[in-house]
């Protein structure tokens, strides 16, 4: 699973966590603690995910003690100098932090119901090519589920997850179209690809053109070859512009192309082709649109290389979890 923007208690707890690494790696910042004592005392909520994460690195550092060699002491939170025991205690601190972020979240087997609505449903890092009753193609990217609906004179497919690129035999007689969240894109004879982005929805086509239809809006959005469309689904605000029709359906090959994608939307993508999990932390106030060409068989070092360019980092924690920071300008 890969996380979007977390509100409450949640994102009180996950930022906790954060505050508890960073404090950690520079223990002696002082400006750094600052900053922390302030966001403590911005709500109830931060206070109280704060002492929970407390409570939980203590419980950590005892039980740690107990399975360390004997004549080597448990180090103290944050005054402890790089070295033997500062390693230990890096350790301690990702575990706890690992924990912490597993308890908040509810990290979970892929969603049952999910499989149960789906036709078909690919793992991280999978992508599927299958072959549609009318002689279509759909192929489906990782961590993505569609669910088929073939009856009368229509052709329909519900994208339930992830991201997919069709190409479509086109027929008349029997419309073609696609539901990803509120939208709904149909054929007019093409090649497009369709993504669920948070609860928005984007669609970019490399051959002929869509007709998409958003709830609330008048007029239906016409997309033809190049072009490419997304709506935030929260706010209703839409983008549209240019893009290289060879650079769409990309990550079928391999590669995703970056052009116009935000960071968040970019992490959100990436993570699909991870192995584990991938958590996020204020990203979503990153609203520049990014540019590049990254290899989707590396998602770990991609998703470094893109959190730097923002001045972001990626923290590795352990059960093959990554927590993606924003830049200290973004937060």
């Amino acid at each position: 699973m890969t996380a979007t923007p977390l509100p409450g208690r949640d994102e009180a707890m996950l930022e906790a966590a954060s505050w508890k690494i960073r404090l950690n790696e520079a223990p002696d910042d002082e400006a750094l603690a600052a900053a922390c004592v302030a966001w403590r005392a911005r709500s109830v909520l931060h206070e109280a995910a704060w002492r929970r994460v407390e409570k939980a690195w203590g419980v950590a550092g005892g039980l740690a003690g107990e399975n360390m060699p004997a004549g080597e002491a448990v180090p103290s939170v944050g005054r402890h100098r790089p070295g033997r025991g500062g390693r230990w205690l890096r350790r301690i601190a990702l575990g706890v932090a690992a924990s912490v972020l597993v308890g908040a979240f509810g990290l979970r087997t892929p969603d049952l119901v999910l499989r149960l609505r789906a036709d078909y449903v690919t793992g991280a890092g999978e992508t599927r090519t299958l072959a549609l009753p009318d002689g279509s193609t759909v192929i489906l990217g990782p961590r993505s589920a569609i669910a088929l609906h073939y009856a009368g004179r229509e052709r329909a497919v519900a994208l339930l997850e992830g991201e997919a690129f069709f190409t479509v035999v086109h027929d008349a007689a029997h419309g073609f179209s696609v539901t990803a969240a509120r939208a709904v894109v149909r054929d007019i004879g093409t090649a497009f690809d369709v993504r669920l982005a948070g609860d928005g929805v984007a669609v970019a086509v490399k051959e002929g053109m869509v007709g998409i239809s958003w709830p609330g809006r008048g007029a239906l959005v016409r997309l033809a070859s190049g072009q490419q469309w997304a709506v935030d689904g929260a706010s209703g605000r839409e983008q549209r512009g240019e893009v290289d029709p060879a650079g769409v359906g990309a990550w079928a090959s391999g590669h995703l192309v970056l052009d116009g994608m935000t960071l968040a939307d970019a992490v959100r993508t990436l993570g699909r082709y991870y192995a584990g999990t991938v958590l996020t932390h204020g990203l979503e106030r990153d609203r520049v649109p990014m540019g590049g060409v990254y290899d989707l068989h590396r998602p770990k070092e991609a998703l470094e290389a893109i959190s730097a360019l923002h001045g972001g980092r990626v923290v590795s924690l352990p059960a093959g979890l990554l927590l993606v920071l924003s830049g200290p300008g973004a937060g």
